[in-house]
């Protein structure tokens, strides 16, 4: 397989690719793709090229096949160590996106009818890129990518569409389905042929990416197509479904539907004209496609096709007609900066799209006149006019309280619509993909924690109609979200949010963001990786380490996160450090981590100080270096907080405390009544001289008169 590199046989070769194609692909992976060696430029064999081992893999980075580039990764010739697997690439994933973990877990090394089988994944170090990141090792595809843009005549005639590419491709949704999870992936430019007489179909890759963040616009139902790329978040099989209905049109054209537009273009004439009606005024469809386009691209998804529907179609028995746009149009237009809009959908595209100039209609009541009168939508228009009474006693600042009202009247309008608030777009299950992506590509949290903080996606819940239960968790998690971010302290804020929407999100401290930490019994290795290179007086656990672990360890570790509040109490702040990072180790290992252990020993004198008899603080000081020695933090931690040893110790502080005091108030005693005994001793002395001296006089004159008489 190696000797195929840069120059495919003809079978797997890209059908009707040109020139153009393969000078735009040759700009792309400039920065991945070194210059070969002359004995490869060719093609020539893989025979002593230069190879990484990955797993159970030889991966050649000098070897590109651009031809299975997928979900912004880069695919390189890759041959298994194992010799019952067949053909394999490597496709390296783009560390600045999120990959998917539920599908990772269950696609792995699974065979799913219908979809490219992924063998396995590794993250490691990729050296053209300089740091870690994920490899997905997938089986080859028997035949080339089946659509590329521009081809003379569409690649599946358009009476096979049915069995070759919509049968694949439903079961790997049905798969999918049965799991609760959805693909978000289906589009016509991510298909292979499984086999040289194409046969049949396999969808590309759907892990290494944001979900939807690689499909074209024309893919996206309308719900969800004004959302930002990294924030149309996951769905449910009806979106897959209208990315197929999507995806036979582009089949049977031959190029993707409605490209002549742009992306402006196109938002405006589907929520004007609906999805169907856009794609037949713009493109001549075959009339074998007609029916389930329709089906498939209703914007009621209460109407659109499911899988009885289209199984129905495809074995030939007639399945429920459907009707067109079903938004409610207008009798009069309700304008925005100088446009004319006839459905609240239509509306609240334009609301969104030019804030500054929409509060004045919305403040004033024109917009909910327009409701009331041009829709006759009383429920909406009465929604409308108890959030513009509650703006009047808000208790924030005016300006903020306008925003939120914009924002409020946007979901009123478009209700199963993304969350929007100024410049940020968003559905419900996509706001873990676009705040890792802001914060990974230079635009911060900001934008994320204003739309937590002013409860826009309470506003946004409250507007949904009928029971969802796909919709709890998510009203469960925004409760957390507000929360975290209303606390200062390391491990909550906007990275407690970050990896709790995000579960494969890798770890983005400094300390090990290249390590690519994407579960938790990765993150002391990586830390012990880096701690001969980490300055002496700093901690191994900074906000998004402590954030990091508290989202994915089960044990509950408030207790350590309150005590990272104050870090001037340097005894509690080292003893949490080392209680969060022994408890890692105790669940996740490994056993032995020298270099951390070091780390963290010189960094224990502040929890040695709990101690308060020296000897025991000398016996301790003795014993960390010798548990450092082996590697284990949870001896370390035990060692300074030994329960038995911390309460003899706390007793005997408690006695000498007890002595000493006593032996300070004798002292005081006596210190103090030495000027009285002195005063008291002076007085008894005059007295007991006063009485001798009359007793001495009185027997003086009594003698002298003694003798007298005699």
């Amino acid at each position: 397989m190696a000797e195929k590199a840069e120059a495919i046989s003809d079978e797997d070769s890209v059908t009707g690719s040109d020139e153009a194609d393969q000078d735009d692909r040759a700009e792309e992976d400039a920065v991945l793709r070194p210059i070969l060696p002359p004995d490869l430029q060719s093609g020539g064999g893989a025979a002593g090229a230069r190879h990484i081992e990955i797993g159970n893999f030889r991966v050649f980075s000098e070897l590109r096949l651009p031809e299975f580039d997928m979900g912004g990764g880069k695919a390189f010739v890759a041959e298994s160590n194992r010799r019952d697997e067949g053909q394999a690439f490597a496709l390296v994933a783009d560390p600045t996106l999120p990959s998917r973990a539920d599908l990772l877990k269950f696609l792995v090394g699974v065979h799913v009818g219908g979809q490219i089988d992924l063998l396995d994944y590794e993250v490691t170090y990729w050296p053209l890129l300089g740091r870690n990141t994920i490899v997905y090792f997938y089986e080859k595809p028997g035949g080339a990518r089946v659509f590329v843009e521009d081809q003379k005549k569409p690649p599946i005639d358009e009476h096979d569409i049915a069995t070759v590419a919509v049968i694949p491709i439903l079961n790997t949704l049905s798969a999918l389905a049965d799991k609760g999870m959805t693909h978000r992936n289906v589009r016509a430019d991510n298909l292979f042929f499984s086999d040289p007489a194409r046969t049949g179909v396999v969808l590309g890759e759907c892990l290494a990416t944001p979900p939807g963040y690689m499909q074209q616009l024309v893919y996206e139902p309308i719900s969800r197509m004004t959302a930002e790329r990294a924030g149309r978040g996951t769905g449910s099989i009806l979106d897959d479904l209208y990315a197929l209905g999507m995806t036979m049109a582009a089949l049977g054209i031959g190029h993707t539907p409605l490209r002549k537009l742009n992306e402006n273009e196109m938002i405006e004439m589907k929520l004007a004209k609906g999805s169907f009606q856009t794609v037949v005024s713009n493109e001549k469809l075959p009339l074998t496609l007609i029916e389930p386009v329709r089906g498939l691209l209703c914007d009621d998804p209460e109407e659109r096709w499911g899988l009885t529907e289209l199984n129905s179609w495809i074995d030939g028995r007639r399945a429920k007609p459907v009707h067109g746009n079903t938004d409610r149009r207008a009798a009069r237009s309700q304008n925005i900066a100088g446009k004319d809009y006839y459905t609240a959908r239509a509306l609240a595209n334009g609301i969104s799209n030019n804030w500054a100039n929409a509060l004045a209609p919305i403040r004033d009541g024109v917009v909910e006149v327009w409701l009331r009168r041009g829709l006759s939508d009383n429920d909406r228009a009465k929604a409308l006019g108890d959030a513009m009474r509650q703006l009047t006693w808000s208790g924030s600042d005016k300006r903020t309280s306008e925003d939120v009202l914009v924002s409020r009247t946007i979901t009123i309008l478009d209700p199963a619509g993304p969350i929007r608030h100024k410049g940020f777009s968003a559905m419900v299950d996509g706001m873990g993909g676009i705040l890792s992506y802001d914060v990974q590509h230079g635009k911060g949290p900001q934008r994320f924690v204003e739309v937590v903080l002013r409860e826009i996606p309470v506003h946004w819940f409250a507007r949904q109609q009928g029971y969802k239960p796909e919709l709890q968790p998510y009203q469960q998690a925004f409760k957390s979200l507000k929360y975290y971010l209303q606390q200062q302290s390391a491990g909550y804020g906007y990275e407690r949010c970050l990896y709790t929407l995000n579960r494969n999100q890798h770890c983005l401290s400094p300390l090990v963001e290249p390590e690519y930490v994407i579960h938790i019994s990765q993150l002391l290795p990586a830390l012990d990786k880096i701690a001969g290179k980490a300055p002496q007086d700093s901690w191994p656990v900074d906000r998004h380490i402590a954030a990091f672990i508290a989202a994915h360890l089960q044990d509950d570790v408030e207790a350590q996160l309150n005590a990272l509040q104050n870090p001037g109490d340097e005894v509690e702040y080292s003893r949490a450090v080392i209680s969060l990072l022994a408890l890692v180790q105790w669940r996740h290992g490994p056993d032995s981590l020298h270099h951390l252990s070091l780390w963290v020993s010189r960094l224990m004198d502040p929890a040695v100080k709990v101690f308060h008899s020296k000897t025991r603080r000398e016996k301790v000081e003795k014993e960390i270096p010798k548990l450092a020695k082996r590697g284990n933090l949870v001896e370390l931690y035990n060692l300074i907080n030994d329960e038995e040893e911390r309460r003899k110790d706390q007793d005997e502080f408690i006695k000498a405390v007890e002595e000493y005091s006593s032996s300070e108030s004798e002292v005081f005693e006596l210190d103090s009544s030495g000027p009285a005994r002195m005063e008291l001793a002076e007085q008894i002395g005059q007295q007991a001289a006063a009485f001798a001296s009359t007793m001495i006089a009185l027997l003086t004159v009594s003698a002298l008169f003694l003798m007298y008489i005699w």
